[in-house]
């Protein structure tokens, strides 16, 4: 009989990602339970520099739209692409089960 490690195991427990199209420009996926939850928002460039003006008014933001099970405790910006050509951004949202948002921006 094989043996699994602990790594493995966990796996085993956790559902295959099914992303959800929440309204136009939204997608979410939720790992179940208390795991985490990955958002990602399509933003016009005016949209996005209102939704990174701040981590307070990222917050709001998501808050507002009740994208995530949880309000949100912090929201820490991780990486965002430099460039600003005045196209949409891509917004990446993962919610951690301490109700923090680490959010990675690209505009493409």
């Amino acid at each position: 009989m094989k043996q699994t490690s602990n790594r493995e195991e966990a796996r085993l427990h956790l559902k295959a990602p099914h992303w959800r199209k929440l309204r136009k420009g939204v997608w979410k996926t939720d790992l179940g339970g208390d795991r985490p939850e990955v958002v990602i928002l399509i933003l016009s460039n005016a949209e996005f520099s209102k939704f990174h003006a701040s981590t307070k008014a990222a917050k709001g933001y998501i808050d507002k739209h009740h994208f995530l099970k949880r309000k949100l405790i912090k929201v820490v910006f991780a990486n965002q692409s430099p460039r600003d050509n005045g196209g949409d951004w891509t917004v990446i949202i993962s919610h951690t089960i301490q109700s923090t948002a680490g959010v990675i921006a690209y505009q493409g």
